[in-house]
């Protein structure tokens, strides 16, 4: 499926939501929007708390998969199939990134335990035999590595981006794209959905 146009004009979305359509889209890229459902992508843009309207909330979702050439669920053009899983924290922002940096998070939404260095350019192996590099690692703000499992033909690409809402909230998206399969697919939602889960459990008991 090609990019298409989002259905709305520019000037309608800005006045209705107070963004405009390339402000929607790099919001809701690095929250991972793109590897979410149309359901999910209206419950992500529900949680900015900005759009009060259910059916601005349904527009922007519709606009944003059609401005990102979606096809099949899951499945875009350039990436093909992704995932994504967005969690709002009643955490601060800073208990949430020390958690998603620290050994035990690292552990909990990369999948297997080993020596991960977070600056660019550094190459890992884990214990189960996955590889790749970190490609991105901004503080306070997101991750993006590659993640090759050993019976892979080629790395997937996984990006976790966090970002405070107000003192005592956080949202929280883990993002892989290049996943071989539907199947696949299916699988690392719930191994994110878990990790999130964990997430959760980890920074909310210290409150």
């Amino acid at each position: 499926m090609a990019k298409e146009e989002p259905g709305i004009s520019d000037a309608a979305v800005t006045e209705a939501t107070g963004r405009s359509w390339k402000e929607w889209e790099r919001l809701l890229d690095h929250l991972g929007g793109e590897g979410l459902s149309h359901k999910e992508l209206v419950a992500l843009v529900r949680d900015q708390g900005e759009v009060a309207r259910g059916w601005w909330q349904q527009s922007v979702a519709v606009g944003y998969a059609r401005l990102r050439g979606k096809r099949a669920a899951g499945q875009t053009a350039k990436t093909g199939f992704q995932i994504g899983v967005q969690r709002t924290v009643t955490a601060p922002h800073a208990r949430v990134w020390e958690w998603l940096t620290s050994r035990e998070g690292i552990e909990a939404w990369l999948g297997a335990s080993g020596e991960l260095v977070l600056e660019p350019g550094e190459r890992y192996r884990l214990d189960d035999g996955s590889k790749g590099e970190v490609r991105v690692a901004r503080e306070g703000d997101r991750l993006r590595i590659t993640w090759k499992p050993p019976e892979w033909d080629r790395p997937s690409t996984i990006q976790v981006p966090a970002e405070p809402k107000g003192n005592d909230r956080t949202v929280v998206g883990f993002h892989e794209e290049h996943l071989p399969s539907q199947e696949v697919r299916e699988a690392r939602r719930g191994h994110f959905k878990e990790a999130a889960n964990r997430l959760v459990a980890a920074v909310t008991s210290r409150a």
